[in-house]
Order: C-alpha cells, then sequence, then structure tokens
C-alpha cells in the first residue's frame, strides 16, 4: 500500500520508529481505516485494551495513552517525511490505515498520498490539527481528560517526533529543525495559547522537553512518572533524561530524499 519514496526511506533508515512497510496492505487482523479512530464507538475497546496492558489500569490512564501513542506515531511520519524531502505527509487527506495491538499502535500504512503535503512548521500544524482532532475527541468520551490534558498529550506526542529528527540529522542542520520544531508547536492553528511543553536546548546535547501536563501513565500499576512529566521536579526530569540518553541506541542518521524546501 505505502509506496511513497520518502516515508519508504524512513523506514528502512528507522525501522522502529517509522512504521510504514514496503507492501504492507493494511489489511488484515488488527488493521482498521485512521478514520475509526474518530468514532468514540471505537474507544471503549481501545482504552481497555491498552489498560490491561499496563496490567490493570483505568480506562481513563489507557485512552490517555492510547491517544499519545497514536498522536506520536502519526506526527512522525508527517515530521519525518518533511526532514528528509521538505514536505510532511498530508495526515488529513492520505489514505491512512492504523494497526492497533493492545490498544497500541503498532503499524501504519499510507496510500493516495494527496499532493507534495505541508512545508512549513505552522502547515505541518494546521494539517495535525485537522488530522486529530477528531482522534482527540472520540478518545475523550472514554478518558474523561479535559480538552488541554488531552491536547497535552498530543503537544508532547509531537514534541517528541521533532526530538527524533533533531537527534538524526547532522549537527549543522540541527538549529533549522530546532527552529522548525518551536515554530510547529507554537503554531495559531493549535487549540492552546501556549504550547504544553518547555524546550530544553543545550548545545552537543540531545534536544530534551518538559511538559506541563501528565499523560496519566505514572498512575498504572508498577509505573512511573515519564522522563518530561510535569509532576516530578525539573531536577529529576533532566536526570532521567540523562539516563535515558546515556542507555539509547544510537539513532540512524536520516538520508535526504528529493528537494528541501522547508524552512
Amino acid at each position: 500500500m505505502t509506496s511513497d519514496s520518502a516515508l519508504l526511506s524512513l523506514a528502512a533508515t528507522d525501522p522502529d520508529h517509522y512504521l510504514v512497510r514496503r507492501g504492507e496492505t493494511g489489511c488484515g487482523p488488527g488493521w482498521r481505516s485512521t478514520t475509526e479512530l474518530g468514532d468514540p464507538a471505537a474507544w471503549p475497546d481501545i482504552a481497555q485494551d491498552y489498560a490491561a496492558d499496563l496490567g490493570g489500569a483505568n480506562v481513563v490512564i489507557g485512552g490517555s495513552c492510547a491517544l499519545q501513542g497514536y498522536a506520536w506515531r502519526a506526527a512522525s511520519l508527517s515530521i519525518g517525511r518533511w526532514a528528509v524531502s521538505g514536505h510532511g505527509l498530508a495526515l488529513a487527506e492520505a489514505e491512512l490505515r492504523v494497526r492497533l495491538r493492545s490498544g497500541r499502535t503498532v503499524g501504519l500504512a499510507v496510500g493516495g498520498v494527496a499532493g507534495d503535503g505541508p512545508t512549513t512548521p505552522e502547515s505541518l500544524a494546521a494539517d495535525l490539527v485537522s488530522h486529530l482532532t477528531p482522534v482527540v475527541e472520540a478518545s475523550r468520551t472514554v478518558s474523561r481528560l479535559r480538552a488541554h490534558v488531552a491536547w497535552g498529550n498530543v503537544g508532547s506526542a509531537v514534541a517528541s517526533a521533532w526530538r527524533r529528527v533533531h537527534d538524526a540529522v547532522p549537527p549543522a542542520r540541527r538549529p533549522e529543525v530546532l527552529r522548525a520544531a518551536q515554530a510547529c508547536l507554537e503554531a495559531p492553528a493549535w487549540p492552546w495559547d501556549e504550547a504544553p511543553i518547555e524546550w530544553q536546548v543545550s548545545e552537543g546535547r540531545p534536544l530534551r522537553y518538559r511538559r506541563t501536563t501528565c499523560c496519566l501513565i505514572r498512575l498504572a500499576p508498577e509505573h512511573s512518572a515519564c522522563t518530561a512529566c510535569a509532576d516530578i521536579e525539573p531536577a529529576e526530569n533532566q536526570r532521567r533524561w540523562a539516563e535515558a540518553e546515556a542507555t539509547r541506541p544510537s539513532i540512524p542518521s536520516l538520508p535526504r530524499v528529493g528537494t528541501h524546501v522547508g524552512r
């Protein structure tokens, strides 16, 4: 199903992060159209499955984390495509299918890529908002999260996608990517006055950020707050980032495909 050269290049380079696969049809067990994620009827099972996978957590937590996980994977495709080709993936128009396992997004298949896709950080944001708004609202019928908390999950997911790109491009490109990440999360399309993350930038270090909302995973059995959580002290955020960076595998360098036109 997926035939877009930029997406397939991403998947070949960093398959654990970019979930599209050459020859994947998007059919079979667990696969569905992403439009179904905008249907409230889909979310009781999604939230319950994720909650069960977290060791019997409440469906509020399951719904929160399932939303964040899907937003992260979808945003990663668009932002990654922008990084290698200058054009994001027009998620709001693409024929997109998702595979869920235990409520988690484990596969994406893209067909019918519409046009060249967004080229600026602001247009990337507008497309993400258009694509994710029905998903956010449908998920909230189960999670009962306040809107700013649900959208905080999306903001963190988008920040994580930008972080991966920032750390995967050559050092000379990192200031460009940082500016794009900041512009994307400050774009007027988002339903927030201020971005729900705070960037933490230091030259020569992987990109870090701190959230201003919580995804609630810390409330699941035998789980703790995530690295960027707003509910732990900033010094602890930094300690956890450093610990995670010391043990994570090296990030594959992103290729360049076609002409880069984004700023």
